[in-house]
C-alpha cells in the first residue's frame, strides 16, 4: 500500500505544479507546446482547462491516497488518463505528420512511465474480499403453529376478566368510607 500511496502522491505534486504553472505563467506553458495565445478568451481557456483539470485530478488522487479502499480506483483512473492522453498524442501525430518537439516527447515518457508505475501499485494491491455476513432470518411473531382461520365479524375473543385487586369501584358521593 505503500508503493500506491507514493505513487498517487507523487502524481498528484506533479498535477499540481502542472495546474499552478498554468495558471500563472500560461504563455510561456502554451509555448512550450508550440501554441500561440492570442486572445483572452484562448488565455482564460489554457488556465481554466489545462489548469483547473489538473487541479481537480490532483485534488482527487490526495483524497485517495488517504484511505486503502480509495486507492485501486484512483491508480485506475490514473492509468487510463494517462493512457487517454498518450494515445491522444499518437493519433495526433498519425493524422498530422507531425514530429515531437522536446516538451511533447518529454510529456509522452513521462505519461508513459507514469501509466506503467500506477499499474504496477495496482496490480500490487491486492483487494481483499471481506466475506458477506450471514442473512439471518427475521424472528417470527407467531404464537401458533397453525395457519390463520378466516376472520368472521364477531369472532373477536372475549376480553380477560380483571383481577380483583383491580375491580373499579362504582363511584360514591363524599369522602372515603371509614
Amino acid at each position: 500500500m505503500r508503493f500506491a500511496r507514493c505513487v498517487l502522491l507523487v502524481q498528484a505534486l506533479v498535477m499540481a505544479s502542472l495546474s499552478l504553472a498554468y495558471w500563472l505563467r500560461p504563455y510561456e506553458m502554451a509555448n512550450l507546446n508550440g501554441m500561440l495565445l492570442m486572445e483572452s478568451a484562448s488565455v482564460s481557456h489554457m488556465r481554466v482547462y489545462y489548469g483547473g483539470l489538473q487541479l481537480g485530478l490532483a485534488l482527487f488522487l490526495l483524497w485517495a491516497a488517504r484511505a486503502p479502499e480509495r486507492a485501486r480506483p484512483a491508480l485506475m483512473m490514473l492509468m487510463i488518463t494517462l493512457l487517454a492522453l498518450v494515445l491522444g498524442r499518437l493519433l495526433s501525430l498519425w493524422l498530422d505528420g507531425g514530429e515531437l518537439i522536446g516538451f511533447d516527447l518529454a510529456s509522452l515518457v513521462y505519461r508513459v512511465l507514469a501509466a506503467a508505475l500506477a499499474a504496477a501499485a495496482w496490480l500490487a494491491i491486492r483487494e481483499r474480499l471481506e466475506p458477506e455476513p450471514e442473512r439471518l432470518e427475521p424472528p417470527t411473531r407467531q404464537l401458533v403453529s397453525e395457519p390463520p382461520k378466516p376472520f368472521q365479524l364477531g369472532d373477536a375473543p372475549e376480553p380477560p376478566e380483571p383481577a380483583d385487586e383491580y375491580r373499579t369501584q362504582p363511584f360514591r358521593r363524599g369522602g372515603p368510607a371509614p
